[in-house]
This record gives C-alpha cells, sequence and structure tokens, in this order.
C-alpha cells in the first residue's frame, strides 16, 4: 500500500489565500509595469495604487473578481501572430498567480524543456543540441512542431491536467474563469500564465516521449521539439508513435511540413541557428531579420534624439534602447562559429552617438 502511495503525484490544497495576498499583489504590481511605468493605464492604476490592489484583493478572496476584456492585435515577425493582450488590472493578478504555480509545476517538467523556465532558454536548449549533433553526427534526428499551437490547446484538457496537481477548489475556480475568459480559442500567447500553461500542456508530451518510448536524447522549447535516433525507420516509427499520442491525448497536430527526418551529419535548423558537427551559424532568415531590426532600431533612436537636446527619460542603469537592442544581438551571436563576423556586422554604427558602453 506504501509503495503505492508514493507513486501517487504530490497534490498542493489551500494555496489561494497567497494569490490574494495584499503584500504579494503589490510586489506582482511592480513586476507587471516593470519598463513600462509610461503606459498610460499603468499610470492611472498607480495614481489609486493601494486602493488598487486592495479592491483586487478583497474581490479575489470573495471570488467576485472578474477578467476584464482583451486587447487584440498582430506582429509579423518572424511570422504573422495574433497577440491577445491582457488589461493591467488583470496581468497583476497573473504574475500572482504565475508566483504560487510556477515552482509547483516546475518540479514536474522535464530537465529537457527549455521555454521559459528560470536557468534555462534556447540558447543552452541549441547548445545541448550541437553537443549532440558533435558526438553522434552518424544518427538521425527527428525534429517537430506543433501545428497553431496556442489557439489549439483544448481548454477542458489543460484543466484536467492542472487538476491533477492543484486540488484548491477557490483556486480551480479561478483558473477556470481566467482560461474561459480569453478569446477565441486555447490560449492566448500575450499571457504570462499563458507560458506556464504551454509547459503545464507539453509536459504529458514530454513525459511520454521520456518515459513511454524511452527517448534519450530529446529537447522541447515550447511547441519546438527535436530527437536524436538510431537509424531512419526509428525515427518514422517514433513520429507517429508521438502523433497518435498528442492527437488522441492533446488533441494536437503536427506541421506536416515542419516534420523533418534527417542525418546529424547533414545539419539541423533550431531555434534560429544552423547545427551541424562542426559549425553552429545564424538561419539566414534570422540574419536578414536582425539586420532589419537593427536598422529599424537605429533609425528610431536617431530620430528620438534629434526631438529633444535632453536624452529619453529612462530609469537609472537603463540603456538606451538602440544599445539594448545591440547588446541583445551581440548576446545571441557568440555562440556561432563565425561569431567574430557577425558582431562586426552589429556594430557598423556611429556609437559616438551614445554616451553608454556596448558589452
Amino acid at each position: 500500500m506504501s509503495k503505492k502511495q508514493s507513486t501517487m503525484p504530490k497534490t498542493f490544497d489551500n494555496i489561494f489565500d497567497e494569490i490574494s495576498d495584499f503584500k504579494r499583489l503589490r510586489r506582482c504590481f511592480y513586476k507587471a509595469s516593470k519598463s513600462k511605468f509610461y503606459r498610460y493605464s499603468i499610470i492611472q492604476f498607480n495614481h489609486s495604487l493601494e486602493e488598487n490592489i486592495l479592491k483586487i484583493s478583497e474581490e479575489l478572496k470573495n471570488e467576485t473578481y472578474e477578467f476584464g476584456n482583451y486587447r487584440c492585435f498582430y506582429v509579423h515577425e518572424p511570422k504573422k501572430r495574433l497577440i491577445e493582450s491582457a488589461c493591467f488590472r488583470d496581468r497583476v493578478v497573473h504574475h500572482s498567480i504565475h508566483q504560487t504555480l510556477e515552482p509547483i509545476f516546475d518540479n514536474q517538467f522535464s530537465t529537457y524543456s527549455y521555454a521559459c523556465r528560470t536557468g534555462r532558454g534556447h540558447h543552452r536548449a541549441a547548445l545541448l543540441m550541437k553537443k549532440w549533433i558533435s558526438d553522434h553526427p552518424e544518427k538521425y534526428f527527428l525534429k517537430c512542431d506543433i501545428k497553431k499551437f496556442f489557439p489549439s490547446i483544448d481548454r477542458d484538457i489543460l484543466f484536467k491536467i492542472i487538476s491533477k496537481t492543484i486540488i484548491d477548489e477557490r483556486l480551480l475556480r479561478c483558473l477556470k474563469k481566467l482560461i474561459a475568459n480569453a478569446p477565441n480559442h486555447g490560449i492566448p500567447i500575450g499571457n504570462l500564465t499563458s507560458q506556464l500553461f504551454a509547459n503545464i500542456y507539453l509536459n504529458e508530451l514530454d513525459q511520454f516521449v521520456k518515459r513511454k518510448l524511452k527517448v534519450k536524447k530529446y529537447i522541447r522549447y515550447m511547441d519546438d521539439f527535436i530527437m536524436l535516433a538510431d537509424s531512419q525507420n526509428e525515427a518514422q516509427i517514433l513520429r507517429e508513435k508521438i502523433e497518435v499520442f498528442i492527437t488522441e491525448s492533446l488533441n494536437l497536430t503536427l506541421s506536416p511540413q515542419k516534420v523533418q527526418i534527417a542525418k546529424c551529419r547533414d545539419g539541423v535548423s533550431f531555434l534560429g541557428f544552423f547545427i551541424r558537427p562542426n559549425e553552429m551559424r545564424l538561419r539566414g532568415a534570422f540574419f536578414r531579420r536582425m539586420k532589419k531590426k537593427l536598422k529599424k532600431a537605429r533609425i528610431q533612436a536617431l530620430l528620438s534624439d534629434s526631438k529633444t537636446t535632453e536624452s529619453p527619460k529612462r530609469h537609472r542603469g537603463e540603456l538606451h534602447p538602440y544599445l539594448m537592442t545591440i547588446n541583445s544581438y551581440l548576446g545571441h551571436v557568440k555562440f556561432c562559429t563565425n561569431s567574430a563576423t557577425l558582431k562586426r556586422e552589429i556594430l557598423k554604427v556611429n556609437l559616438g552617438l551614445f554616451k553608454e558602453s556596448v558589452i
């Protein structure tokens, strides 16, 4: 009997009070407004901060809190995506919910899940894939992508997965309202909680691949995942089994045009890099997009600075926006085999215009 109990998943109850705690919500206000204090909705909220936080806290405790409407818009880089952004008041609550749920579920996640997790990220995922390909150039890889992942997430299945771990009835009712409030289908890309929900959802796939299929070398970054196999036939069998699992258990489908099976020595495109056994380069599309963004950011910086004799208002220690863009790309390309050439391309700018330094 004790052995069976030890295999039961750990559950969590009586944790809703920490989400509705006044001090927690006030701290979450500052997290939600970080680098966005200039926005009207935040200025307006901050004007009566204590009163607004107290109201949210009381409504959560009384279970009368209602999530508001979303602002919907499209972004076009790298491809057209519908972004659904919650109102600022809701984003404060999202942060509080995330702070409670994230450590609980993160302990359940696979070691090889790299998206939206502290201490991980796409650079670590790409570098691990580089090591695997370098060590096993004779193997094959299977690379897959979920078709329209965020809009395709089944809300009922998501809630059932969460309910296996969270048994606090008040929190479950709050989460059900949060999930159901989003417009359209699935979960919105723009929410902080959506990143966590997405990892919770695809953790089912991670556990299937690692525990049932016994795949040793497997990496997932959100809905992109890749694994190594000993042969092309083995990779094809893995694909078929995964396709059946995500269809029957998660109500998802693979993107047929993005499923790829090939030899590791031929190279693989993964997370903005093209990786071969002895090299790691930027993908051509990423390089062109990078140059376009740098040019756009420089023009915006010059136009902004030309309108005033004073520097744009920024918080202490905050770099000029253009230099922040430069530093971001410098941090990205340092992992490439041809990093010196890429750095020179990025630094084709008259840095004398700026007082701050570049890393």
